[in-house]
């Protein structure tokens, strides 16, 4: 009797490891599932987040500029406030490296500079510039909404600058220039439609221009917020 119970005791041993053996699989089947979900997801997000970043976009900033030009024979320095807007079109290959389309307007009146003081010669300054950039982004989350990068960009513009002196419209007087346009700068995205710009261009009326003699322009800087549409 014994016997008889040892042996149907084994049977059922014998019947329960292999059930034993296939469940202990199932924390590493369920982990592995996990895994490609996660995968499957993060992949997705990513898709989505990428077509997101493209269309058009439109922003407006602030800049300065170092003007300095002669004035009755007299050397003067001025920092106007700029008023700088920009839009266009952009397209992302990638999460980290796209290219855009900028047209962009930079304007100035020597009323208002960061001096905040009066300055004797009233003027104007006004840009208008196109062309492309190369912007360049890293995720800073594992959802693809936020970046940060910086970029690069090449274009053409056309420059004016007119006082009530030795610059005058009327007399023929002002400065006009055109040529190549050089920018870059960083770039926080948050969102993947809102973008701050901390920027500088390299102006075609820089101190190289012809009539560096009576006029000269510094690198402009700026600080835009721009929006995706």
């Amino acid at each position: 009797m014994h016997l008889c119970l040892l042996k149907k005791l084994l049977g059922c041993g014998l019947l329960v490891l292999p059930l034993l053996a296939k469940n202990s699989k199932l924390p590493k089947s369920l982990e592995t599932l996990l895994k490609e979900e996660d995968s499957y997801t993060r992949l997705v997000n990513k898709h989505r987040r990428l077509k997101q970043k493209n269309g058009g976009y439109f922003g407006v900033g602030l800049g300065m500029i170092n003007i300095k030009k002669n004035y009755k024979n007299t050397k003067l320095e001025s920092f106007p406030i700029i008023l700088s807007l920009k839009g266009g079109l952009q397209t992302f290959f990638e999460h980290y490296v796209g290219i855009r389309v900028f047209f962009a307007l930079d304007l100035a009146t020597s009323k208002a500079n960061w001096l905040f003081k009066a300055t004797p010669s009233t003027s104007f300054f006004g840009m208008a510039s196109a062309g492309f950039e190369i912007p360049m982004e890293f995720s800073l989350t594992r959802s693809f909404k936020h970046f940060l990068g910086f970029y690069g960009g090449l274009g053409a513009g056309g420059v004016i600058y007119a006082d009530r002196a030795n610059f005058q419209i009327r007399n023929k007087q002002a400065i006009y220039d055109f040529g190549l346009v050089i920018q870059g700068g960083m770039v926080l995205t948050l969102y993947s439609k809102h973008r701050i710009e901390a920027g500088f261009k390299v102006l075609p009326a820089d101190k190289n221009t012809q009539d560096s003699q009576r006029f000269a322009t510094s690198l402009m800087f700026s600080l835009m917020y721009l929006y995706k549409f």
